[in-house]
């Protein structure tokens, strides 16, 4: 984070953008909401891998689109059609198919049933064999808590739209972590500054910074300018991508339940996508359509009313010459 926060500060310098560094005075609240809100949402992620299986906090984390989308309807009135609500949840549905998720697939299928990405090769069950139930159900509600900041953020960033520079946003999100961290790491017993052994994780570590960067960036600047749930939904793509590189990389295959959800998430976001694009064409269509019956009726009075000029013109004479 701080060295996002670094990069978007230097780069906001450098173009001179607008209201740099804190943004204009009737978005400032709103852009702290952002950074207190994200980094809750970072918080409760990371955290919850203290205790929970990488599947079931990335399920867990995988319901703030969804819940982003209801309450922007409802609070800044963002349509929420109904073909989108039937997206999120197929998305969300196929999200615990490929996480499979170790509570949810041992309720129904046993001990026998899979913890993690077909594929990996590893099995969560066994590293996390010593949690105790209270340790697991408090993970559980501070994965929560960080659904809910990731839901404050995404709606405030709706929210600001294109008031503010999506940088400026980012740059407040950075600036909480960054502060937040470098303090409970100073106070909290046992936490303490740990600093990267060699150039290689150096090197990991400005890596993951530009990476972070520029994600961080493009999630901003793409909320702010749609104004519609498209671009929160599109979140969703974030497991085909997981599951592409999960290949490329490290060589784990994915199962097939894996490739059907791919599949179906793909698919939600290709229609919800073209929905939203159909429904602007035939607004746009209509507003044509209403622009030329306006213009055809302005013609149209425009034509009676000269011939009534004309008439009173042509009668005129007759009634001199009687």
């Amino acid at each position: 984070m701080s060295i996002t926060f670094v990069l978007a500060t230097a780069w906001m310098w450098y173009k001179k953008t607008e209201n740099f560094p804190l943004g204009a005075k009737g978005v400032r609240w709103l852009l702290v909401a952002r950074g207190f809100g994200g980094f809750f949402g970072v918080f409760g992620l990371y955290y919850s891998l203290l205790y929970l299986p990488l599947a079931d906090a990335t399920v867990i984390t995988f319901l703030s689109p969804g819940i982003t989308c209801w309450v922007c309807s409802k609070l800044i009135n963002e349509p929420y059609t109904r073909v989108e609500m039937i997206g999120t949840f197929v998305s969300i549905f196929e999200v615990v198919f490929i996480a499979r998720p170790t509570s949810l697939f041992q309720a129904f299928g046993g001990s026998d049933a899979p913890s993690t990405i077909e594929g990996s090769g590893e099995a969560d069950p066994g590293d996390y064999a010593n949690v105790t139930p209270l340790q697991r159900l408090t993970a559980v509600g501070i994965a929560l808590i960080g659904v809910c900041g990731s839901v404050v953020a995404f709606t405030t960033i709706r929210w600001i739209g294109t008031r503010a520079h999506p940088l400026i946003s980012v740059n407040y999100f950075s600036a909480w972590c960054t502060l937040v961290s470098c303090i409970m790491m100073a106070f909290l017993p046992g936490v303490g500054f740990l600093f990267p052994a060699d150039l290689k994780e150096w090197g990991y570590l400005i890596f993951l910074g530009l990476c972070g960067f520029i994600m961080q960036f493009l999630l901003a600047a793409g909320l702010s300018y749609e104004k519609s749930s498209r671009a929160t939904n599109m979140t969703y793509t974030q497991m085909l991508f997981a599951l592409t590189f999960d290949k490329l990389v490290f060589g784990h295959t994915p199962g097939v339940l894996s490739i059907i959800g791919s599949s179906l998430i793909l698919g939600s976001a290709i229609v919800v996508a073209m929905q939203r694009v159909s429904g602007e064409k035939n607004e746009r269509a209509g507003g044509h359509r209403a622009l030329g019956d306006e213009e055809s009726q302005q013609g149209l009075l425009g034509s009676t009313s000269y011939r009534t000029i004309g008439e009173d013109h042509d009668r005129l004479p007759v009634q001199e010459a009687r």
